[in-house]
C-alpha cells in the first residue's frame, strides 16, 4: 500500500515538474516576443518570431498569419475609388514541408477559417479539417495541401485584436503533435491518405487557445507599433514633399533641384559607405542616417521662402530700370558730345568766313564727322561692355570687369561726368553671380532661415541631425563659406557630401534666368578647382568623380555618353 502511494506521489511530482517546465518555456517565449517588440522595429521580423514561438509552444507543425489590408477597388464613371478590407496571406512556416508563399488575398467572410475568425472575432478549433460538420459555416481550403502533398488535420485560428477590439488579422496553426508518443489504433477517415505519423496529430486544447491569444495580442502590439511608425514616417515624408513644393512654387526655375541634390547626396553617401581603403574607409552610414541625409538635402533650401522675390529671381546684376537709366545716360552723353562737336565746327566755319581765310570747308566737316563717329564707337564699346558685365559670371576669369571699369572711369574723367553712379559700380563689379554684397547677404541668410525652421520641428531621435546637416551645406573647408565661416573639422561629413552635390547640380541644371547651364566636364573642372583652393574635400570629390556619382541625376543615356 505504501509503495503505491509513493508511486502516485512520484508520478504527481513528475507531472507537476513537467507542467512547470512547459509553463516556464511558454513564459520565456512570451518574454522573448515582448523583448523583440521593444528592440525590433520591423513588424515582419516580429510576426515571424511570434509564429515560430507559437508553433514551438503548441508543438504544432506550422502556421500562418493573415493580415487585414484595404484593397483599392476600381471606380466606375469617375467616382471616388473605394477600399474593401481583405485578408492577405502574409507569413507562413512549417517544420515538415516547404510552404509556397504567395501573396494571396481572401475575402473577409465566413466561408474560410481565417475569414470566419476575422469576421466574428472568435477563435476556431478544428479536430480534422477534412471532416467538418455539414452545418459548419466555413470550409477548409485544401489547395496548399495538394500542392505540397501535406495533410492538414487539426487547426487553431485566433484573431489578432487590438486593445480597442479592432481585428488586424488572424494567426492560424496546423497539426498539433503529441508531447510524447502514444499511438492509438484509430482507423483513418475514408478516402483520406494517412501518413505514417498522422496518428501523432491531436486536437488543439483550451490551453493552446489561451496561449495563442497571448501571442496574438503581442502580434497586435507589433502591428500597431509598425502602423504608428509608418504613420510618423508618412507624416515626415508628406511634410517634406509639401515643403519642397512650397520652395519650388516660390522659384519655379529651380524645379527639381532639391530632389536631384537629395538623390545625388544619398547615392554619394552609399558609395562612401562602401569604401574599404584609404582615408574614407571608416566613414559608415546606417539606414537611418541615409534617411537623415535625404531629408536634410530635400530641405536644404527651404529658407529661401523668406528671401525677397526680386532678389531670389534676380537674373542680371542690374535691375532692368537701372540698366535703362545707364543707357539713357550714355545716350545723353553721346547727344551732348555731338552737339558740342557740331557747335565747334560751326564756329570754326563762321570764323573762317569772317576772316575770308576759308581753305577747305569740307575738311572741317569731315573732322567733325570723324570726331562724332569716334565718340559713338567709344560709347558703343562701353555699352556692350556693360551688357556683358551685367551677365552672371561663374568664375572671375570669365570676363575682365576691372578693365571695363578702368575704361569707364577714364572716359568719365575726360567728360567731367560720371557714366556710372556708385550703386552701378558696386553691382557691375560683382565677380560671380548677379547679386550685390547686400543682396548676397540676403540670399545667404536662407541657410540660417532653413536651420531656424528645421530646428522647430520635433524630429525623431534617428533624424535629429537634419537641421545641423542642412545648416552647414554652404560652408567651405577653408572657412570662406557661410553663414558661420566653419572650418574643415567643424563641418559634418554629411554636409560636405551635400555641398559637392549642390554645387554640381547648380552648375549643370538647365538654364536659369541668372545663369546658363554648363556641361558636365566644365562643372567637374570647377569642382576640382574649388578642391585645389582648399574649399571642397579632395578625397570625397575623388570618389564623386571616379564612382561617377554625378550620373545619378542624369535623365538619359545621352548625357552619360557625353560625360564619358
Amino acid at each position: 500500500m505504501g509503495d503505491k502511494k509513493k508511486s502516485r506521489s512520484s508520478g504527481s511530482a513528475f507531472n507537476f515538474n513537467k507542467r512547470t517546465l512547459q509553463e516556464d518555456r511558454e513564459l520565456a517565449n512570451l518574454l522573448d516576443v515582448s523583448a523583440a517588440l521593444s528592440a525590433e522595429h520591423e513588424s515582419a521580423k516580429i510576426l515571424e518570431l511570434i509564429l515560430e514561438k507559437a508553433t514551438e509552444n503548441t508543438n504544432s507543425d506550422g502556421g500562418s498569419i493573415y493580415l487585414v489590408e484595404r484593397i483599392k477597388q476600381d471606380s466606375i464613371g469617375g467616382a471616388r475609388a473605394s477600399f474593401v478590407p481583405m485578408l492577405r496571406f502574409s507569413h507562413a512556416i512549417n517544420r515538415r514541408i516547404k510552404i509556397p508563399i504567395k501573396s494571396k488575398l481572401l475575402p473577409i467572410n465566413k466561408e474560410s477559417i481565417a475569414g470566419y475568425v476575422a469576421t466574428t472575432g472568435r477563435s476556431v478549433r478544428v479536430r480534422d479539417a477534412y471532416t467538418l460538420p455539414k452545418d459548419c459555416e466555413f470550409k477548409f481550403n485544401s489547395e496548399v495541401d495538394k500542392i505540397s502533398h501535406y495533410r492538414t488535420k487539426s487547426v487553431l485560428a485566433v484573431p489578432i485584436r487590438t486593445s480597442k477590439g479592432r481585428i488586424l488579422g488572424v494567426v492560424q496553426l496546423v497539426n498539433k503533435r503529441r508531447s510524447w508518443r502514444r499511438r492509438e489504433d484509430v482507423p483513418p477517415e475514408p478516402n483520406i491518405i494517412v501518413s505514417p505519423d498522422e496518428h501523432d496529430i491531436v486536437a488543439f486544447s483550451d490551453h493552446d487557445d489561451k496561449l495563442m491569444a497571448a501571442f496574438a495580442s503581442h502580434a497586435a502590439v507589433a502591428l500597431e507599433n509598425a502602423k504608428l511608425t509608418e504613420d510618423i514616417s508618412n507624416l515626415f515624408e508628406s511634410f517634406v514633399k509639401a515643403s519642397v513644393m512650397a520652395i519650388e512654387a516660390r522659384d519655379p526655375t529651380t524645379s527639381g533641384h532639391s530632389d536631384r541634390v537629395a538623390e545625388l547626396t544619398v547615392k554619394f553617401a552609399e558609395v562612401i559607405d562602401g569604401v574599404t581603403t584609404g582615408p574614407l574607409r571608416d566613414i559608415k552610414f546606417t539606414s537611418d542616417q541615409l534617411r537623415e541625409i535625404r531629408y536634410a538635402s530635400l530641405l536644404h533650401d527651404f529658407g529661401k521662402i523668406g528671401v525677397r522675390e526680386n532678389v531670389l529671381l534676380k537674373a542680371k546684376k542690374l535691375f532692368p530700370h537701372e540698366l535703362e537709366t545707364i543707357f539713357l545716360r550714355l545716350q545723353t552723353i553721346t547727344s551732348m558730345n555731338e552737339a558740342k562737336v557740331w557747335r565747334y565746327c560751326s564756329e570754326q566755319l563762321v570764323e573762317q568766313i569772317k576772316t575770308k581765310l576759308t581753305h577747305d570747308p569740307e575738311a572741317e566737316l569731315g573732322k567733325a564727322i570723324w570726331s562724332v563717329d569716334t565718340f559713338k564707337r567709344q560709347i558703343e564699346k562701353i555699352r556692350k561692355g556693360i551688357l556683358l558685365a551685367n551677365e552672371s559670371q561663374i568664375l572671375d576669369k570669365d570676363f575682365d570687369i576691372d578693365r571695363l571699369m578702368a575704361d569707364i572711369d577714364k572716359m568719365s574723367r575726360e567728360l567731367g561726368q560720371k557714366i556710372l553712379d556708385e550703386n552701378d559700380v558696386i553691382r557691375l563689379g560683382v565677380r560671380r553671380g548677379t547679386l550685390s554684397p547686400e543682396e548676397r547677404r540676403q540670399i545667404e541668410s536662407h541657410v540660417t532661415h532653413t536651420f531656424e525652421f528645421l530646428s522647430r520641428i520635433a524630429w525623431t531621435e534617428q533624424l535629429a541631425a537634419v537641421p545641423e546637416i542642412a545648416h552647414a551645406h554652404h560652408e567651405k573647408l577653408d572657412g570662406s563659406g557661410y553663414p558661420r565661416r566653419l572650418r574643415a573639422d567643424q563641418i559634418p561629413v554629411q554636409s560636405r557630401l551635400m555641398t559637392i552635390s549642390d554645387i554640381y547640380d547648380a552648375l549643370t541644371a538647365f538654364d536659369r534666368p541668372y545663369k546658363k547651364a554648363v556641361d558636365i566636364v566644365r562643372a567637374l573642372d570647377i569642382l576640382h578647382e574649388e578642391a585645389r583652393e582648399g574649399k571642397l574635400d579632395k578625397e570625397l570629390l575623388k570618389v564623386f568623380v571616379e564612382a561617377r556619382v554625378f550620373e545619378v541625376s542624369l535623365p538619359g543615356t545621352d548625357k552619360k555618353k557625353k560625360a564619358g
